[in-house]
């Protein structure tokens, strides 16, 4: 068995018992879950369009920024869409938006092919182009 534990699955120990790994997950608050905040965040939010993604972002009415991610069919097997998910996920860890702001994902096609580098640096600046645009209005 290989890979990442997540979770705080036990990834090993010694005599004073197992160690538990980070949690790789986002918090509860942090995750977009009611059909009915994808709605309003798509009808009323500022569209920015990547080479790999769409980022659709609403000033948030919460204490933390929000990530949700559409995954239709079309982008392939349920394998293929977690592992876009976990992509996205792993790119908004590492960049999350301020100021506050409730951000839905749309990945393209093309996005679980392109190397991880190439998909952060679309992300930054479809980011910082999403941030500029509401600002702007």
């Amino acid at each position: 068995m290989g890979g990442l534990a997540g979770r705080g699955e036990a990834v090993g120990g010694d005599a004073r018992g197992p160690v538990k790994a980070a949690t790789l997950t986002l918090a509860r608050g942090e995750r977009i879950r009611r059909r009915r905040d994808f709605l309003r965040i798509q009808r009323r939010g500022t569209r920015t369009r990547g080479r790999y993604m769409t980022l659709i972002g609403l000033p948030g009415e919460h204490g933390c920024s929000r990530l949700g991610i559409v995954a239709p069919r079309r982008l392939g097997n349920a394998a293929r869409r977690n592992l876009v998910k976990r992509l996205v996920r792993e790119l908004f860890r590492h960049e999350k938006p301020i100021p506050v702001t409730d951000l839905v994902v749309l990945p393209f096609r093309e996005f679980p092919d392109a190397p991880f580098s190439s998909l952060q640096g679309d992300y930054h600046r479809t980011l910082l182009r999403q941030l500029r645009a509401r600002a702007a209005r």
